[in-house]
């Protein structure tokens, strides 16, 4: 904070120690609330895409099952290798379409501010956001670890009920702490420490960009609008277009190819093959063995 407001007040030909016991003003107010609205948001767009990358790869796991299942040609642990690289092929993928709104969001904020609200508003942006930010950090990381040491707490049988008995990982108790601690996980894990990104890349982007900002936001508010317009369409795409859309291309691909294979008679041969194999199947389950006449003829 310091340093950017050196710079911009060196590069205007001020002595930046002047500012000491001034005033706040209306756009250094705006700036405050405004670092506190941001961090929020971000808080809620990390929490959520981790909440989405869940719901993602359980339902490929779901909908896979050939992929993600142990291969039964192969013993443990080569029966396992090809489909690991499977799901991480999947979640990778995601997880970086997932943490682009983030970062979107992320290096929108100071251009948004700087330009709404001048230069006081950006300083306080990099201030307020610096403290809310580094308060949350700490709550979250010690809320979501704290759902984990009482489980942990219950499973090496440290408490006991009013009558002395021990309350084990069997207990209703140590279930429903299980549940707490998949929401105490994503805080732990990853939005607790990924404010710490978010303040620091926020304060880079304001010293890099610190001269395209005005004292005052007289000339410059109607492109901070712009820039929340600009923002808003971004964060929105690379959370939900981006996924609709490459759903939309892959329905569009897999019509096409059904198209095609049925005009080639790929998919009777297949359905004939189908076919066979059902038959064949339940002449061994009836007979105990199987009879290719019995099958032709069936």
């Amino acid at each position: 904070l310091g340093a950017l407001l050196a710079d911009k007040y060196t590069t205007l030909g001020q002595n930046f120690q002047q500012t000491v016991g001034q005033e706040l003003s209306e756009f250094t107010r705006a700036g405050l609330l405004a670092a506190i609205i941001f961090t929020m948001l971000f808080l809620a767009n990390t929490l959520t895409s981790c909440i989405t990358m869940a719901k993602l790869v359980t339902a490929f796991c779901k909908d896979n099952p050939d992929l993600v299942g142990p291969r039964a040609d192969k013993i443990f642990p080569a029966s396992h290798i090809r489909p690991l690289s499977n799901l991480v092929s999947f979640a990778s993928i995601e997880c970086f379409r997932l943490t682009i709104s983030p970062m979107i969001q992320t290096f929108g904020a100071p251009l948004v501010i700087g330009q709404l609200f001048g230069f006081k508003g950006l300083l306080m942006l990099v201030s307020g956001g610096n403290s809310v930010a580094f308060s949350l950090n700490m709550f979250l990381i010690n809320a979501g670890q704290a759902w984990d040491a009482a489980r942990k707490y219950i499973l090496f049988g440290m408490l006991r009920s009013e009558k002395g008995e021990v309350i084990g990982a069997e207990s209703e108790v140590y279930e429903t702490l299980g549940i707490g601690e998949q929401i105490g996980g994503p805080l732990e894990d990853l939005t607790g420490p990924a404010l710490n990104n978010f303040i620091k890349f926020v304060a880079l982007t304001s010293f890099v960009t610190s001269s395209l900002y005005d004292q005052f936001p007289t000339n410059s508010w109607p492109w901070g609008l712009v820039q929340i317009a600009i923002n808003f369409m971004l964060v929105s795409f690379f959370k939900w277009g981006l996924a609709l859309t490459v759903r939309e291309i892959e329905r569009l691909l897999r019509e096409r190819r059904e198209r095609i294979e049925y005009e080639e008679g790929t998919v009777m041969l297949r359905e004939i093959e189908l076919r066979e194999k059902q038959i064949e199947e339940k002449v061994i389950e009836t007979t105990g063995g199987v009879n290719e006449d019995e099958v032709a003829l069936y």
